[in-house]
């Protein structure tokens, strides 16, 4: 039950850091573009602040993301041989 909690948080994480990623950012009334693909031609310093901080933000949600599903799988591999070995 834990690991599928574990595992199903993790994904959720993911997925928000995938869409922190995605989502355009604006500053000052700018867009700015995404973490993955930023406005070519942009120049103002409001727009290299706003990316940095929500590809802090996408490499943090990302991060955890997979270390609770690393987590989860790491979880349910050990049952399942524990299960396998007092059978």
């Amino acid at each position: 039950m834990l690991n599928k909690i574990l595992g199903a948080v993790g994904t959720v994480l993911l997925v928000v850091g995938v869409v922190l990623a995605v989502r355009p950012v604006h500053a000052g009334g700018d867009g700015c573009g995404s973490v993955f693909r930023p406005n070519e031609g942009i120049t103002p310093m409001q727009c290299d602040a706003r990316l940095d901080s929500r590809t802090i933000l996408v490499t943090g949600f990302g991060a955890g993301g997979v270390a609770l599903v690393a987590t989860a799988l790491t979880l349910a591999t050990i049952r399942d041989r524990r299960a396998r070995i007092s059978t």
